[in-house]
């Protein structure tokens, strides 16, 4: 029974290592790189959209905006149900 098991056991690591094998014949292709992605490790820079597909704003909050923000979800309850959804608070 521990035979088997360990048998079906390393078929499936084969089978998944076949799955998440990578093609050994690549072809090259021209680099896309710009000097803003290279100098950026961590990605691209600022695009003009975000990931959902609206504008973005070229600038960030205050710290007043940002505070206002949060007394605004105290006031309405809002802050109160995120930390009992998220099982959050004291």
């Amino acid at each position: 029974m521990k035979t088997m098991l360990i048998l079906c056991g390393g078929v499936l690591c084969l089978s998944t290592m076949q799955a998440y094998a990578q093609e050994t014949t690549t072809t090259p292709h021209a680099s896309t790189a710009t000097p803003e992605t290279t100098i950026n490790s961590e990605g691209p820079g600022m695009s003009s959209t975000s990931m959902s597909g609206g504008m973005t704003t070229s600038h960030g909050k205050s710290r007043a905006d940002v505070y206002q923000d949060l007394v605004h979800s105290q006031q309405s309850g809002e802050a109160q149900r995120l930390n009992d959804l998220f099982k959050g608070g004291n």
